[in-house]
C-alpha cells in the first residue's frame, strides 16, 4: 500500500483496499471505488501543474459540461474538486478529481475515430467566453545535450512554417489521441485535459495524426479519414496541409520539452527520443503527410 492510496483512502473516508493505483507515470492515477462513490484521482507534481492550473482545468471541464460536450464530470469534496498541496514521498503533488467515467477505452478503429472526431469538434466549437488560459506551444526549459541537435531543427522549422499559419483558434484539448476518451454508449467521452487551453485548433489534429504513427500505414489513414468525418459532422471547417505540419512539429516539441523536465534521462531514453523527434521530422520533411489530407 502507497502513501498515495492511504492520503486518497483518508479523504473519501473508506479503506485502504478500496484504492488502487492505476497509472505510476509522471502523474499518479487512483481509482477509489466504493458503495457511494467511483471517482479518478490525478496527482500531478506541482513541477508540472500548479494548483492554479488544475482550477483552471476544472473549470473549463465544467464550462464544457454546460455546453453538453461530451467530456468527464467533476468529482469534489466538501465542494472542491483539485485539492493540494500534499507531499508524498517527498514531492509536492496537485490533485484534480473526477468522476469515472462508464464504457471501455476507445481503441484504433474507425468506429471510435469517428466517435473521437465528434467530440474533439464540440470541445473546439464551444462558445466559451471570457479568460482562458494559453495552450502552452512556447515554453521554456532545459533540453538535454544529446537531444539539442534535432530540437534545434524542430523549432528552427516552425520558425519558418510560422508567418504561413492561417490556423483556426479556440478551446483546444491538449492531448487528443484515442487514450484520453472512453467509449461510453457509442459516445467518445473524452478526459484528461491537463494541456489544455486557448490556441491554434490544428494542434488537436495534429497531435492525433501524431499518435497515429504506431499504427499501420494502411490502418493509419483510414482510421484519420474516420476522425475527419466525425469531426466534420460536427464542425465542417477545414485545416491547411501546412497548419497540421507545422503543429505535429510543435507538438514533438512538447513531447520533447516534456521527457527533458519530467523523467529520468537514462541512455537509453536519450536515443528514443531523439530517434522519434527525428523521425517526426523527416516525416513532416518527406511529404508523408499527404497520406492525412483534410478532405
Amino acid at each position: 500500500m502507497t502513501n498515495f492510496e492511504t492520503l486518497t483512502a483518508g479523504w473519501f473516508g473508506v479503506a485502504p483496499g478500496a484504492v488502487r493505483m492505476v497509472t505510476d507515470g509522471v502523474n499518479k492515477n487512483l481509482r477509489v471505488v466504493s458503495d457511494h462513490n467511483d471517482v479518478f484521482a490525478r496527482f500531478s507534481p506541482t513541477s508540472l501543474h500548479s494548483r492554479e492550473e488544475l482550477e483552471s482545468e476544472a473549470a473549463l471541464i465544467a464550462t464544457l459540461r454546460k455546453h453538453d460536450v461530451s467530456c468527464c464530470e467533476l468529482a469534489d469534496i466538501d465542494g472542491f474538486s483539485v485539492l493540494g498541496p500534499e507531499t508524498v514521498n517527498g514531492i509536492e503533488y496537485n490533485v484534480l478529481l473526477n468522476r469515472t467515467i462508464p464504457g471501455c477505452p476507445l481503441t484504433p478503429t474507425a468506429q471510435d475515430a469517428r466517435a473521437f472526431g465528434q467530440s474533439l469538434a464540440q470541445v473546439h466549437r464551444a462558445p466559451i467566453k471570457g479568460p482562458a488560459r494559453t495552450l502552452a506551444i512556447d515554453g521554456g526549459g532545459e533540453i538535454d545535450p544529446a537531444i539539442r541537435p534535432v530540437f534545434r531543427d524542430l523549432t528552427d522549422l516552425v520558425d519558418q512554417l510560422s508567418d504561413e499559419s492561417t490556423a483556426f483558434h479556440g478551446i483546444c484539448h491538449g492531448d487528443a489521441w484515442l487514450g484520453n476518451a472512453i467509449n461510453s454508449d457509442g459516445k467518445a467521452v473524452l478526459f484528461d485535459f491537463e494541456f489544455s487551453g486557448h490556441g491554434p485548433l490544428a494542434y488537436d489534429i495534429a497531435t492525433f495524426i501524431w499518435a497515429l504513427r504506431a499504427v499501420d500505414d494502411e490502418e493509419e489513414a483510414a482510421i484519420f479519414a474516420s476522425f475527419v468525418d466525425g469531426y466534420r459532422d460536427e464542425y465542417d471547417i477545414h485545416f491547411s496541409e501546412n497548419d497540421i505540419r507545422l503543429n505535429l512539429l510543435r507538438k514533438e516539441i512538447n513531447n520533447v520539452r516534456f521527457i527533458c523536465q519530467n523523467i529520468i534521462m537514462s541512455r537509453e531514453i536519450k536515443i528514443a527520443t531523439t530517434k522519434f523527434a527525428r523521425e517526426t521530422l523527416d516525416f513532416v520533411l518527406r511529404g508523408d503527410l499527404s497520406r492525412f489530407a483534410w478532405t
